[in-house]
């Protein structure tokens, strides 16, 4: 029991030294930072009196906002002008609404110029671009040079078929014929039709040796008869035209812009 007692006693005693500690270090920040805070302050009390101390440093910052507003106003003055000279630009085929803006801008421009001199010594200078837009010169207008263009048309042959005479119609005399039987000489081959033993004999008498003869059958012309021969014809293609080509034309083209129209 003295034992456990003890021990309680230690742990009690080590916990109100580390509540001890928490406090004194809580303590000690705040004390810190209250006088951080309090540094802080006197550095920006003493900026401000430095700066109340110096009024030729806040004239010259006065001086630069000054100077930048003037050339803000520039600006805005260049952007007005450039902005009317456009306009003027768009209206060339309006001679009257021209001349109006021009007299507008110049009456304006002037104004604008003299309070910016008296407000930055002259510094600035009114722009006179709208004057040099109106007077510039129409762009010159596009003359077409129209040149012919042509296509090769292949024309083809043309002909036509016709009954071209191969052979006139003529008569022929045909001869008529018919077999007939001769008698034949067998040593001089002489015709003896009609009298062969007659040959013979007279042959003994002049010393000839004529002992014999034999029959042949011959074609013989009896006669003619005339035979008509129509005329012959036969079909011929006959070229009335030979194939060949041709200049088609097709329309023509710019030689300049490329721009083409029909016939």
């Amino acid at each position: 029991m003295n034992s456990r007692v003890k021990q309680i006693i230690k742990v009690g005693i080590i916990v109100l030294i580390i509540v001890l500690l928490g406090m004194i270090l809580t303590h000690c920040a705040n004390t810190t930072d209250t006088k951080s805070a309090k540094s802080d302050k006197t550095v920006e009390k003493s900026k401000k009196k430095a700066n109340a101390k110096k009024p030729g440093k806040n004239k010259a910052t006065d001086v630069d906002k000054a100077s930048d507003q003037e050339e803000k106003k520039e600006e805005t003055s260049k952007t007005d002008s450039s902005n009317k000279s456009n306009s003027s630009e768009s209206k060339k085929d309006n001679p009257g609404s021209t001349a109006t803006n021009s007299n507008k801008e110049n009456t304006g421009t002037p104004s604008k110029s003299s309070n910016n001199s008296s407000n930055n010594s002259g510094s600035s200078k009114p722009s006179n671009n709208s004057g040099s837009n109106s007077n510039s010169s129409k762009p010159a207008e596009h003359t077409h040079n129209w040149v012919a263009q042509y296509k090769t048309v292949n024309v083809p042959e043309k002909g036509h078929n016709e009954q071209v005479l191969v052979q006139a119609a003529y008569d022929e005399q045909v001869p008529i014929t018919e077999m007939k039987e001769f008698s034949i000489c067998n040593q001089c081959g002489a015709d003896i039709t009609g009298d062969p033993w007659g040959h013979l004999e007279q042959s003994a008498v002049n010393g000839g040796n004529c002992g014999g003869y034999h029959s042949e059958w011959r074609e013989v012309v009896t006669g003619y008869k005339t035979v008509h021969h129509e005329a012959v014809y036969e079909t011929r293609y006959v070229v009335d035209s030979a194939a060949t080509t041709k200049q088609e034309l097709t329309g023509y083209k710019c030689s300049g812009c490329g721009k083409t129209r029909s016939n």
